[in-house]
Formats: C-alpha cells, structure tokens, sequence
C-alpha cells in the first residue's frame, strides 16, 4: 500500500478553511445568532425560523460531540490544576463563542477566492466578481504587513491594492455570514404554523389507531 503524501502548510491551511466553513454545526448556529443579533434586517418571521434552526443545531450529533469535547477538556484542567470543584457542563454559550472564534481564525488565513467562493456557496447574491488582483490576499498577511513599530496595526502602511483587499476580505465575511443568516431564517420559516398543524394532525393519528 502506498504511503498517504503528506499534506504542505498550504494544503493543511485551504483544508482548514473549506472544513470550518463547509461545516454545517457552524452554518446553523452562526446563521441563527446572525438573525438573532440583527432581528430588524430579517423580520419577524425570519427570527422565528432561525431561532429553530438554532434551537435545531445546537441539539444535534454534532453539538452534542462539540460539548463533551469542550467537557473533556474542562475535566483534564481540573485535573492538571487539583481543582475540587466539578467542571461545568459546557452551554450553548460555550459552544457558539468556540464556533465564532475558530470562525474568525479562519476567515483571518483564508484567501480572498477562498472567501468569495464559500460567501456564493453559502447563498450570498454578490453582483461582483473579485478581481484576480486581490484573490491571493489574506487578512493575516496583510495585517502582518501593517504592523508599526509599536506593534499597533496602521493600515497607512498598506499600498492602495492591498487596502482594497483588506476591505474585499470584510465584504465577503460580512457576506458569508448574512447568506448563512437568510439560510437560517428560511430553513423554518413555517415553523410555527406547521408546530400548530402538526398538533392537529397528529390528534386524528391517534383516533384512528
């Protein structure tokens, strides 16, 4: 059996990137808090279908596998620290706060075609393309660009080219996160008619068994 090729920093980074924004844990509960932060840009109906959508994430597998992984490593802390107090059971508060984070570190290494792609794949009508000037670039290059000597980021240290990349790149986060916030106020967007429904429905189930 051949040897598995191992993978180079740049094949590792873009595998990064395509996993934590292909994730569907992370779609759901980011498009959702999307909804919930901003109720005003997606109406009352879509705050009801996000919020289930939200709901509906963070009660499935991967939710569930995301909370004891966080558990796991609460309990090896207190166990490395001596702590007599029992670590506490990860909330939806920690699992959404470890999403948005991981999120933001990659939205920070991703190139800007990276971006541009998954923002479209997400459901985000863009009526640009971006030009193949800025593609290559990244927020973290260009922010390691920027640094002043006091260790303070000073985009006056950016060529014109490479200010426009850096505001492309917030464009398209910006973009990925409305397109997955729109998917999660639409996923249920009957959610209350069809709970009520179903009731209903479900009542003749019964009287016919």
């Amino acid at each position: 059996m051949a040897e598995e090729k191992e993978l180079t920093p740049e094949e590792k980074r873009a595998l990064k990137v395509k996993a934590t924004l292909e994730y569907k844990l992370m779609q759901g509960v980011i498009g959702g808090n999307e909804v919930k932060v901003n109720q005003s840009l997606y109406g009352t109906l879509g705050v009801s279908g996000a919020e289930q959508t939200y709901v509906d994430s963070m009660a499935g597998d991967d939710a569930n596998k995301e909370r004891a992984e966080l558990y796991e490593g609460r309990q090896a802390e207190r166990q490395q620290l001596g702590i007599a107090e029992e670590a506490p059971y990860p909330t939806n508060y920690d699992i959404i706060a470890k999403l948005k984070r991981q999120l933001g570190e990659v939205q920070a290494i991703a190139k800007i075609s990276e971006l541009e792609k998954h923002a479209k794949d997400a459901g985000a009508n863009l009526d640009f393309e971006v030009p193949d000037d800025l593609k290559e670039y990244s927020q973290v290059e260009l922010y390691k660009k920027a640094v002043n000597g006091e260790g303070k980021i000073d985009l006056n240290k950016l060529e014109d080219k490479e200010k426009d990349a850096l505001q492309m790149q917030q464009i398209l986060v910006q973009s990925y996160g409305r397109a997955l916030g729109l998917k999660a106020s639409q996923t249920n967007y009957f959610a209350d008619l069809s709970s009520v429904g179903k009731q209903i429905a479900d009542k003749y189930k019964k009287d016919s068994n």
